[in-house]
């Protein structure tokens, strides 16, 4: 009698019998059933193509290989965005006079290009440059703080992701007052002071405080070459930064 209602169930679904289970394992014959149901609808619906999942150093490469290709795409649209605001700014007005004996007018330009102060502008003032965006007008601006300011044109190529622009282009847009490049005093300046000097590294650093510690200080470039050993064209630059007082 217990397993009647089990019975009931077999026999509205089509599939009377004529076993005499009981309760138990009628049940159980139907806890066997929805198991075999659920594996099949498991194995039908389950991705079992999921990816693996990556480790911490692919997951990173990824995540670094997807900044770099923003940062193009960000550069990319802002120097079309520069280059059509050049366009504008540099684009010849052409006249025709139809009077009889008079010809096309000289082509003047609508605006004058304003020569941007590289040791004194912002990043800010750098964006309006063809093939100028916001990254390379930051590392430009943070190159020449720690230089001190520029004396040349020829020092952007020092920074990488100058490196592609031309020369020409520089000096259309740019203009360098070396008298505004800041100096550096090697006989009271400080280690880090000069160790963050890009013409400056670690070793040219000590040799230097060490030498004005035994002898009082270093009077002249003859003098901080003969002490450093420094190649000529470090020297060269040197030049332009450094003073002894």
């Amino acid at each position: 009698m217990g397993c009647k209602p089990v019975k009931t169930f077999f026999y509205f679904c089509g599939m009377k019998t004529k076993f005499d289970f009981t309760q138990g394992e009628w049940v159980a014959a139907l806890l066997l059933l929805a198991i075999i149901l659920c594996s099949y609808l498991f194995y039908f619906l389950y991705d079992t193509e999921r990816p693996p999942l990556l480790d911490a150093k692919e997951y990173m490469a990824e995540f670094e290989a997807f900044n770099v290709r923003q940062e193009q795409l960000r550069d990319s649209i802002e120097r079309a965005r520069d280059a059509s605001s050049a366009f504008y700014r540099n684009h010849y007005r052409q006249y025709d006079d139809t009077l009889p004996g008079k010809g096309k007018r000289p082509k003047k330009p609508l605006y004058d290009i304003v020569r941007i102060d590289l040791n004194r502008c912002d990043s800010t003032d750098i964006l309006v440059v063809p093939m100028f965006g916001s990254k390379r007008a930051a590392r430009l601006v943070e190159y020449r703080d720690k230089l001190g300011g520029f004396y040349s044109l020829s020092q952007l190529q020092e920074v990488y992701v100058l490196q592609g622009i031309p020369e020409d282009l520089l000096q259309k847009y740019f203009v360098i007052y070396p008298e505004a490049v800041r100096k550096l005093n090697v006989n009271t300046a400080t280690y880090k002071e000069m160790s963050q000097h890009p013409y400056f590294d670690a070793y040219l650093t000590k040799t230097i405080i060490a030498y004005r510690e035994k002898s009082g200080g270093i009077h002249s470039f003859e003098e901080l070459q003969r002490v450093t050993h420094a190649y000529p064209e470090l020297m060269d630059k040197l030049r332009h930064y450094v003073v002894f007082e």
